[in-house]
């Protein structure tokens, strides 16, 4: 019987190594843009290393494996898209370690940034008269990093801020009550929003859902997001992974005035 000699792996080869390569990369980082909303900070930790280390293979792949110049060029051109989505898995990241260096801040002169002092009256308005009555409720302003992410999957309203709308939204039994409503500017873009639940284990046990999903957005934007207690009716505040639990009407407004800015 003739015996066949074994030939070596063609180019083409080599290069359906690498997209398999590649497209493994792609469905994780699809994956983690898809559920970042719904999945633990923990987790996602653990899929961003997954990640990385697909990573590390591709561009072994691309750059130590010979190859010609044109399978060079295709893997160039096909790589070139997944640095895009990998800089927006990381892109709250990355926007919080630029504001702590310093890098994209306006220089500002003091006194030059105003209070929005008709939006703080309305959040203001609405957030006593739930209180009162104990209506649950979740509002988170967003500030310089974008809530879109979450605004995308939830149920838009786009419509202007007034604090009857937003009590409106939050009475119980209502279709929208649950989850979190998210205002920029003047506008409440969307209500029934849904945070990562944050994986603190050092908090007391009556914060209830609301408080732990606005502790949970905290620690991944700047976000300034007020809690109404259904339990109790107490007025909370979550900002830079902080809470304040059980504030004053007078502690309130000075969050207003700290964070609330004319832009």
């Amino acid at each position: 019987m003739r015996r066949t000699s074994a030939t070596p792996p063609e180019s083409g080869d080599i290069l359906s190594n690498f997209e398999l390569t590649l497209l493994i990369s792609y469905l994780y980082a699809i994956f983690l843009l898809v559920l970042r909303t719904k999945i633990s900070h923990k987790a996602i930790r653990l899929f961003k290393t997954l990640l990385l280390a697909l990573y590390a293979v591709t561009v072994y792949a691309l750059i130590v494996e010979p190859k010609t110049g044109m399978d060079l060029a295709i893997r160039i051109i096909a790589f070139a898209p997944f640095l895009y989505v990998l800089v927006m898995m990381y892109v709250n990241e990355i926007t919080t370690l630029f504001k702590k260096i310093g890098v994209g801040k306006k220089n500002k002169t003091k006194g030059g940034s105003k209070t929005n002092n008709d939006l703080a009256a309305k959040l203001a308005t609405a957030v006593e008269y739930m209180s009162a009555r104990k209506i649950g409720a979740l509002i988170s302003i967003e500030r310089d990093i974008k809530l879109s992410g979450y605004v995308n999957k939830a149920m838009l309203v786009n419509a202007p801020v007034t604090s009857e709308l937003i009590a409106s939204i939050f009475f119980p039994n209502t279709p929208l009550h649950d989850g979190a409503m998210i205002i920029r500017d003047n506008t409440i873009l969307c209500a029934k929003a849904y945070y990562p639940s944050t994986d603190r284990t050092d908090l007391p046990l009556h914060y209830g859902t609301r408080h732990r999903a606005a502790i949970g957005i905290s620690e991944q934007t700047d976000a300034l997001t007020i809690v109404v207690s259904e339990e109790t009716g107490y007025v909370s505040v979550t900002i830079n992974r902080h809470i304040d639990y059980n504030v004053s009407k007078e502690t309130l407004n000075l969050y207003f005035e700290k964070y609330l800015k004319i832009r």
